[in-house]
Formats: C-alpha cells, sequence, structure tokens
C-alpha cells in the first residue's frame, strides 16, 4: 500500500480509507461510534494487519499494544491523530 499524501486527504480520511480498504468493507462503516470488535479487530490477525496498514500508509510504527483501551473507531482514529502529533 502506497504512503498516503496527507497534504491530499484529511488524515480521519485517510486513516478511514486504509482501514475500510483492510477490512474490504465501505468507509461509511466506519463512524466515531463503530465498535472494534464488530469490526473484528478483537482478533489478533486482523488487528495486526489492520495497524500494519495504518502505519504503511501513514509511514509511522505504533506500539504493540496500540489498541489497548480502545474500544470504538473514533479512540482509534483520535489515538492516531495523538500519537503522530497532528
Amino acid at each position: 500500500m502506497p504512503v498516503i499524501d496527507l497534504g491530499e486527504m484529511d488524515l480521519d480520511d485517510a486513516v478511514r480509507s486504509t482501514v475500510a480498504q483492510q477490512l474490504r468493507i465501505t468507509p461509511d462503516r466506519l463512524t466515531g461510534d463503530t465498535a472494534l470488535n464488530s469490526l473484528g479487530l478483537d482478533d489478533d490477525e486482523t488487528a495486526v494487519g489492520v495497524i500494519e496498514a495504518v502505519e504503511d500508509a501513514l509511514d509511522v510504527r505504533f506500539p504493540d499494544d496500540f489498541l489497548d483501551g480502545l474500544h470504538t473507531f473514533g479512540q482509534f482514529s483520535t489515538a492516531i491523530r495523538v500519537a503522530i502529533g497532528a
């Protein structure tokens, strides 16, 4: 997956698009209230795939426990924004 140029896309849209592509769902399924476990992110293999896709798209790295304590897509998106200082 190519690195996303954030000059062309809002960070939240970039994350939404990347996650949707990785999970093979439409981006409109990903709202702030969408439970991560409803997306299969309670499965380690799925979670790792999503995190790696976002890392690759944004050219960043997150700690192994990045999803710990996150329950919704909104929290996930906010945690990414905080982690990269955006």
